[in-house]
């Protein structure tokens, strides 16, 4: 709800009072038009002129009161209309002295209300003028008055418009003190307290009308919350600060800098001509990230950036923030420091939404199966493993894709459910494999974090090795190092240790993508495996640096005696240089696919009969 300004109080004011002087007109020619002829015999206007004369007054005062003009010369006007109505009062003179002064107070009580202090000066000129005309030229002739009565009235008018004046004033004072308190309250609502950059109510309110292809740039600072626990809120806060002043030093020119919530902030801006948003916004971040000096501290803050480009012109800037706020998480999952919200993005972000909408009424054997992997060991040529590996069945095009459903099922109880069926199935699996391969050939399970930190997991995987009669070395759980899985939470940390106490062999999938801790890596997890995932190992023959990364965590896996497996494969190339640092297990296109049991028990016996002869 928006604050009226002054001139909007005196506007609204005027129409009561072109309202309330178009009501009093027309009853006033009413009485009129009733009057006997002995009362209007002395008057030098006819009666129809008199009725003609009010009703145009009032008309006229009360469109005076709507039109266009601005506040002041409306406030003229009106006031001019105001000396009209003496002169049909004057025109009965036998009762003039009567009839003046009850429309001087009349008036009077208009004019108290009245913001304009404009009006006020004008009835009282009408009032005084209208009183002396009358006090040295009307003669009374069926009333008997005093001449000093004259006087005396005209002394009660001036004591009326000295109170008048006092209320008055009051009147105008409150309204102002209420005006400017109402300013502040709104200001209160559409500022941020903290910094006082406009809030989300204050963006919608500057830009509710404005149809123009405005670009909304969502800036989220990283690790804004961890900047208070390892720093303190003072810090915090100066950091921010300092981000701000930065940023208004190094945005091009803008519209609004916005504060989203906490380390969030948005910027509204025209889409310059001829220039690359992406470019501009990437360097933009690159000097950003420059260290933020704070007494003694260096602090590096890296930013975020979503760009939503304005293609689509919507009025709701509410969307438009949910939007770049989606997008934003998307960005540090992914750890894309520069995103455009384009049609493609939308038409994917749709997508979405009917996928977790068709994911709500999913049942879990029916739309759901598995596939298996082989993994390969080069040392000994011959399969050691399988990972287990669900697919969705859906005519949702682009849903099925494990990077898009599982995230979602993993928002949702869903994750928990098709988890324990997933595991049970693995178990299956691998009660059918006996005979086919080694004891120690392990079939690997994928598990959420949400399934760890749920009360049910660990009695459930253990009903399972009882009952397909499987020892815990033959199943592999792999825990995907991400941003939603917390490895100082006590639910995960005792799930953990419960798995380790078991002698379950864990794999920690897509190792370098999260966060983990040589600490986590050491002492928390019970590690036999660590996944190296397939950005690290593609087009390695033209990095040097993705070449130095993968040696360097082969070095580490050796260090704490655990496998390393690189997933992803699909080259000799990709597979010798690997061979070459020290890593020999694999899993990806080149060695296999990934294809139905039926299939891989069919290749196994094949190996086994081969092997055999």
């Amino acid at each position: 709800m928006s604050i009226k300004s002054t001139n909007e109080i005196a506007i609204t004011q005027q129409h009561w009072m072109g309202n309330f002087a178009l009501f009093m007109m027309v009853t006033g020619a009413l009485i009129f038009f009733k009057t006997t002829d002995q009362v209007l015999e002395n008057a030098y206007l006819s009666r129809s002129v008199i009725i003609v004369l009010l009703i145009i007054i009032g008309v006229t005062t009360f469109l005076i009161s709507r039109s266009q003009l601005s506040s002041r010369y409306q406030a003229h006007l009106l006031s001019i209309m105001l000396l009209i109505v003496p002169i049909v009062s004057i025109n009965l003179l036998p009762y003039a002295a009567v009839t003046v002064w009850a429309s001087c107070f009349l008036f009077l009580m208009i004019a108290l209300i009245s913001y304009n202090r404009i009006v006020m000066w004008y009835t009282i000129f009408v009032i005084l003028a209208t009183n002396l005309f009358v006090m040295l030229k009307a003669k009374t002739v069926f009333v008997e008055i005093d001449p000093t009565d004259h006087i005396a009235r005209l002394g009660m008018i001036v004591i009326a418009v000295c109170i008048a004046l006092i209320i008055n004033h009051l009147h105008i004072r409150n309204l102002r003190q209420l005006h400017s308190l109402a300013n502040q309250l709104h200001d209160a609502a559409s500022r941020d307290p903290q910094t006082e950059l406009l809030n989300l109510r204050g963006l919608e309110e500057v830009f509710v009308d404005d149809r123009r292809q405005l670009l909304l740039i969502g800036i989220h600072l990283e690790n804004y919350y961890e900047l208070a626990r390892f720093f303190g809120e003072e810090i915090q806060e100066r950091v921010l600060f300092d981000c701000i002043e930065r940023l208004r030093s190094l945005l091009p020119p803008h519209l609004a800098l916005i504060r989203v919530e906490a380390g969030t902030l948005a910027v509204v801006m025209e889409k310059p001509d001829g220039v690359s948003c992406h470019e501009e916004m990437a360097l933009l971040s690159q000097r950003m990230s420059a260290p933020y000096q704070i007494d003694l501290h260096q602090i590096y803050v890296n930013l975020y950036i979503v760009i939503d480009d304005g293609e689509v012109v919507q009025t709701n800037w509410m969307k438009r923030i949910r939007q770049v706020n989606s997008a934003l998480q998307e960005t540090v999952q992914q750890d894309q420091k520069v995103m455009c919200i384009d049609q493609g993005w939308r038409k994917e972000q749709a997508m979405r939404v009917e996928a977790a909408r068709a994911l709500s009424l999913a049942e879990i054997k029916r739309d759901f199966y598995l596939v298996y992997q082989l993994q390969y060991d080069s040392n000994q040529e011959e399969f050691v493993g399988l990972e287990a590996l669900v697919r969705w069945k859906t005519d949702l095009a682009g849903a099925n894709r494990p990077s898009v459903f599982i995230p979602i099922a993993e928002k949702s109880d869903l994750i928990i459910r098709l988890g324990e069926w997933i595991f049970e199935e693995g178990c299956k699996t691998r009660k059918r494999l006996i005979g086919l391969v080694p004891e120690q050939f392990t079939v690997s399970v994928n598990v959420s974090p949400r399934q760890l930190t749920n009360d049910s997991f660990m009695p459930f995987i253990e009903r399972m090795l009882l009952k397909y009669a499987l020892k815990p070395q033959q199943i592999k759980i792999e825990i995907t190092e991400s941003q939603s899985l917390d490895f100082e939470s006590q639910s995960i940390l005792r799930a953990l240790q419960r798995i380790k106490t078991l002698d379950f062999p864990v794999s920690l999938d897509d190792f370098g993508t999260g966060h983990a801790s040589y600490h986590v890596l050491e002492r928390l997890l019970p590690l036999r495996q660590l996944k190296i995932p397939k950005q690290f190992i593609e087009q390695i023959e033209e990095a040097t640096k993705r070449h130095s990364i993968l040696e360097s965590i082969f070095q580490l896996t050796k260090s704490m005696n655990v496998e390393c497996i690189i997933e992803g494969v699909e080259t000799g190339e990709e597979v010798q240089i690997a061979k070459n640092i020290g890593i020999h297990i694999f899993q990806g296109y080149f060695f296999a696919k990934p294809v139905s049991l039926a299939e891989i028990i069919q290749l196994l016996e094949i190996k086994n009969k081969e092997a055999a002869e």
